[in-house]
């Protein structure tokens, strides 16, 4: 009866872990658009309130020993940066309400990522990840069928560019390169640990079918650069961290002082020597933030939400010859000014600490958390150069770094650590073990 009762308790958790990472990767999306906004918002704070349950109803057998906060030193870089960020971004924002809402949003994601990766093995966490993923797809082929006219959109160099459940194509195509990259890594799992994968090729091929309706380039090209960590040898073990900050570094550096001076050979070729626009409004958020809050920024992912600052960005571009740029600007497009944006000099200095912190002994992981992290951290890293990121709370960019962070910190820390209610040796270093939900759906 007990051992009955603890597994219907783990299949209930795992049901409510794939909503919310469902919610996480964009649904509904675009259903607002026929259900109405309020959709979005109560599916969104019922992802928030699913997050606090299973923490609380995993961490203890009795009602009255049910704690939400487990602290762990190991994990204190990443408690120390969802703190200061809230504290910070209360003293930098307009809109304290909204601010408080948001930070509580992100500090429930850290604990529910954190728990994650404690109460679930790698292997089991891929696969309640590929769920999600599988039921965000199968939601996007319904949109496309009963929506057709919702799930396309044009521009002035692309045609019924899909864009499914996302407000626009490159965003859509960033979650499915996401998407293909989850659902390769598990496809491998399965067929390493010779478990049946026939779904998982399906979805893979899918998606990859989807992405090249999206017209987005970038997209693919991310796709590819991320699988490149599954080839290193075991023994290369780049920083990921150091890897992560450099580049994107370097990327914002060259590109601001050499595009410009090659306007007029591209020119020439034909290409666009701004990036499609991205330079200018690079250069725009740059002059605004030296002058305006350089330290303290406007508040975690408040930045766009704050009328004075999106007006000094937009107040750069004329309405007649930018005017896209001079009203519908939402996000720096790169990782390093958006988070200048939101949370000043100060948190950016602090987002990069902590990510030197979290990866400093990679070396100390094993081939499959190694290879996990290195692809995300190498998706993140190409996608944080060019596109909107890490400016939300739950999505699924912002869980996936927060994610390989606590994998990191847990594995390099302390790596026969047990898990909260299910011990190590069921969890860890078995491939064929398979969790309640994708058991179910195997057999």
């Amino acid at each position: 009866m007990e051992r009955n009762r603890g597994e219907n308790r783990g299949v209930f958790i795992e049901v409510m872990v794939v909503f919310s990472l469902l919610v996480a990767l964009g649904f509904p999306g675009n259903y607002e658009l026929v259900y109405g906004e309020k959709l979005g918002k109560l599916l969104e704070y019922a992802a928030f309130g699913v997050e606090i349950l299973v923490i609380l109803l995993s961490s203890a057998d009795r009602w009255q020993d049910i704690q939400l906060l487990h602290l762990d030193k190991k994990y204190a870089v990443i408690y120390c940066y969802g703190v200061i960020t809230f504290l910070m971004s209360m003293l930098a924002t307009h809109y304290p309400a909204e601010q408080a809402i948001t930070c509580a949003r992100l500090l429930v994601t850290i604990l529910f990522v954190i728990w994650l990766q404690e109460y679930y093995s790698l292997h089991q966490i891929l696969d309640l990840m590929g769920i999600a993923q599988g039921l965000f797809v199968a939601a996007v082929l319904i949109f496309m069928l009963r929506h057709a006219s919702l799930a396309y959109e044009s521009g002035s160099t692309y045609q019924r560019a899909l864009r499914g459940l996302y407000p626009s194509k490159n965003a859509f195509a960033t979650e499915l390169s996401f998407g293909i990259l989850i659902t390769a890594l598990l496809l491998r799992q399965k067929q390493k640990s010779r478990q049946p994968a026939g779904r998982w090729l399906a979805l893979l091929l899918i998606q990859g079918v989807l992405l090249l309706m999206c017209q987005a380039t970038g997209a693919v090209l991310c796709v590819l650069i991320s699988f490149v960590p599954l080839f290193f040898p075991d023994r290369v073990r780049l920083p990921l961290g150091l890897g992560y900050i450099v580049i994107n570094g370097v990327f914002l550096l060259l590109t601001l002082t050499l595009m410009p001076l090659l306007q007029d050979f591209l020119a020439a070729l034909g290409k666009d020597a701004t990036l499609t626009g991205r330079i200018p409004l690079w250069n725009q958020i740059i002059t605004v933030m030296t002058y305006n809050r350089p330290l303290i920024g406007y508040g975690y992912g408040m930045f766009w939400r704050d009328s004075g600052a999106v007006a000094l960005v937009h107040a750069a571009f004329s309405v007649r010859k930018n005017s896209f740029m001079a009203t519908m600007t939402t996000g720096a497009h790169n990782v390093i000014l958006e988070t200048w944006a939101n949370c000043g000099l100060i948190g950016l200095a602090l987002f990069f600490i902590a990510l030197l912190r979290a990866f400093r002994d990679v070396s100390r992981l094993d081939r499959d958390a190694y290879r996990f992290c290195g692809v995300i951290m190498a998706y993140l890293t190409v996608n944080g150069l060019t596109e909107r990121c890490l400016g939300g709370n739950y999505d699924f960019k912002t869980v996936a770094l927060f994610l390989v962070m606590a994998l990191c910190l847990h594995r390099t820390n302390d790596v026969n650590a047990p898990r909260f209610l299910r011990p190590a040796e069921e969890t860890e270093g078995k491939d064929d073990h398979a969790i309640g939900l994708s058991a179910s759906s195997e057999q």
